[in-house]
């Protein structure tokens, strides 16, 4: 595994133009104009944003008319710039990172979204947002069936990238299902951190599921496989 830098200039400035070269690009500039709007998640709204359910109190997320397909993901203004962009940064990094191994293993059942660094103008507060793709999440009710229902592709699938990404042992909040049946990795922050396997994931398991899961892990471990880490400090 290399061996972990400090986030730099260069890697911002990357990030930037990759979402600079996305069809949204134009649209963002006229959609942060005031600089107030993340003050609270009523100018939040107000902004014309829909605030979107699964929406964490650390940070405000939410949809727009104008930018369809995508949230824009912001954190609370009482935290530091320094922190907001290596979170986002990892953010960014870890759904990159999840999506070519997904592409990489030809997996079907699991999806993660892109995700997108964005500069806001001088006025703001704190400098950078995340622009994230949006899925169709299927409701709670649905989410707690299909893990009830989970089959051994998916199961295999599912064991396979928490192995590696460790941190995404999480709530049906942070791994719901999407209407076409996929599981969503959409909260990526975390991924890189070294945390127990089936943490949470395991208790929404069937028994059955359960060791088939755990018999991946096994397998892995046998191979000498080792999870992910981030790039950053």
């Amino acid at each position: 595994m290399s061996k972990r830098r400090r986030l730099g200039p260069d890697d911002i400035s990357h990030e930037l133009a990759q979402t600079a070269s996305q069809p949204f690009a134009p649209v963002l500039e006229e959609l942060f104009l005031d600089p107030k709007m993340f003050n609270s998640y009523d100018r939040f709204r107000a902004a014309g944003f829909d605030l979107a359910d699964h929406s964490e109190t650390k940070i405000m997320a939410g949809s727009h008319k104008r930018l369809v397909g995508y949230l824009v993901k912001k954190y609370n203004n009482d935290r530091s710039s320094k922190e907001q962009l290596r979170n986002y940064m990892h953010r960014i990094e870890g759904a990159r990172l999840l999506r070519e191994f997904i592409v990489e293993h030809g997996f079907q059942s699991v999806v993660a979204p892109q995700k997108f660094l964005y500069e806001l103008p001088d006025s703001f507060p704190e400098p950078y947002l995340v622009i994230a793709e949006k899925f169709d999440l299927a409701s709670s009710r649905d989410i707690d069936r299909a893990y009830e229902r989970l089959d051994s592709r998916q199961a295999r699938e599912l064991a396979t990238i928490l192995f590696y990404f460790r941190g995404l042992n999480s709530t049906a909040a942070n791994l719901p299902f999407t209407e076409d049946g996929r599981i969503a990795f959409i909260d990526t922050e975390r991924w890189h951190h070294d945390k127990d396997l089936l943490r949470k994931v395991g208790d929404r398991l069937s028994k059955k599921r359960l060791d088939e899961v755990e018999a991946v892990h096994r397998e892995l471990h046998r191979q000498g496989a080792r999870p992910f880490s981030s790039s950053f400090k």
